[in-house]
C-alpha cells in the first residue's frame, strides 16, 4: 500500500483533525474568561460544537487506524461522520448565533439549522450509497460526484495552506491527505463494485 492509500495514514490525519477541532472548541468555550465583551452562552455553545465534532473525528480516526484497509467501510464511514458532525455542529452554531446576536433572530437561526440538517442528511444518504445500499443509476451518479468532489477538495485544501495560520496549515494538509485517500479509494475496484460501477 502507498502512503496515501492505506488506513494507517488516513486514520492518523483524521486523529490530528479531531485533536485540532477539539482544542479549538475548548478554546472557544472558555474564551469569555479572558474577554468579558464576549457572550458567555454563545461562546460555550460554539465551543461545545467544536468539542463534540473533534471527539467524533478523533474516535473515528482511531477506529480507522486500528482496523483493516476496507476502502468501502472507511470512505462510507468518513462521509457518514461528516454528516453527523454537520448536524450536531449546526445545532450548537444556531444556538450560539441566536445567543450572540439578538438581531440574528430565532427565525434565521432555525433556517440555518434546517439547511445544515438537510445537508447532513444528504451526507448520511450518500454514505449508504457508498456502502452499496440500493445500487441503481443514482449510485453511479454519486460515484462520479464522489470522484470529482474529492479531487476538488484536495485542490481547495492545498490552496488553503497558503492563507492560514500554523494550525490551519496542519488541518489543510491533513484534509488534503484524507481527500486524496477518498479519491484513490473511489477509483478502487472495491468501491466501484459497491456502488455498482
Amino acid at each position: 500500500m502507498s502512503f496515501f492509500d492505506n488506513n494507517k495514514t488516513v486514520g492518523l490525519v483524521l486523529i490530528i483533525i479531531g485533536l485540532i477541532m477539539f482544542v479549538g472548541g475548548l478554546v472557544s468555550a472558555v474564551a469569555w474568561l479572558a474577554d468579558d465583551t464576549l457572550n458567555t452562552g454563545a461562546q460555550i455553545a460554539f465551543g461545545i460544537g467544536g468539542i463534540i465534532g473533534g471527539l467524533l473525528w478523533l474516535f473515528y480516526g482511531m477506529k480507522v487506524r486500528s482496523g483493516s484497509n476496507d476502502k468501502v467501510a472507511i470512505v462510507s464511514g468518513l462521509v457518514r461522520t461528516i454528516g453527523v458532525i454537520t448536524i450536531l455542529i449546526a445545532i450548537f452554531v444556531a444556538a450560539g448565533n441566536y445567543l450572540a446576536n439578538d438581531e440574528f433572530g430565532l427565525g434565521a437561526a432555525l433556517v440555518s439549522l434546517i439547511v445544515s440538517i438537510i445537508i447532513g442528511l444528504i451526507y448520511l444518504w450518500i454514505s449508504g450509497k457508498i456502502a452499496g445500499k440500493n445500487k441503481n443509476v443514482i449510485s453511479k451518479i454519486v460515484w462520479v460526484l464522489l470522484v470529482i468532489i474529492s479531487l476538488i477538495m484536495v485542490v481547495v485544501h492545498i490552496l488553503g495552506i497558503f492563507d492560514a495560520d500554523i494550525w490551519g496549515i496542519i488541518s489543510h494538509i491533513c484534509w488534503a491527505v484524507a481527500y486524496i485517500y477518498v479519491f484513490l479509494a473511489s477509483l478502487s475496484p472495491e468501491v466501484k463494485s459497491s456502488m455498482g460501477i
